[in-house]
């Protein structure tokens, strides 16, 4: 005799998802940030958070970056970047952890 429900996950016990086929297009170019501040909480950038990086990506004027400026690395769009700075790459993705 067969009670209860069936689990909603039955089927997928075999179907795994690769993180690193779905979040990293240049794996040789690319890298991982943690944030250790939080004064990019008004671009959705929490302190802990973990972004990816990748410096093969086309950059355009609208790209969230990752700059260095005075010695210090800053995240940024392009367009807003002022004075001398050199960028390390494009932000890709932001890992995030729910509290």
């Amino acid at each position: 005799m067969i009670t209860g429900f069936p689990s909603p996950a039955q089927g997928y016990e075999d179907r795994s998802i690769d993180l690193n086929k779905v979040f990293i297009k240049h794996p040789s170019a690319t890298f991982f940030m943690q944030i250790d501040s939080t004064c990019y909480v008004p671009m959705g950038i929490f302190n802990g958070d973990i972004l990816i990086v990748d410096r093969a990506k086309k950059i355009n004027a609208n790209s969230l970056v990752v700059y260095e400026s005075e010695g210090q690395f800053v995240l940024g769009r392009v367009f807003k970047i002022k004075g001398e700075a050199v960028i390390t790459g494009a932000i890709t993705h932001v890992i995030h952890t729910v509290k």
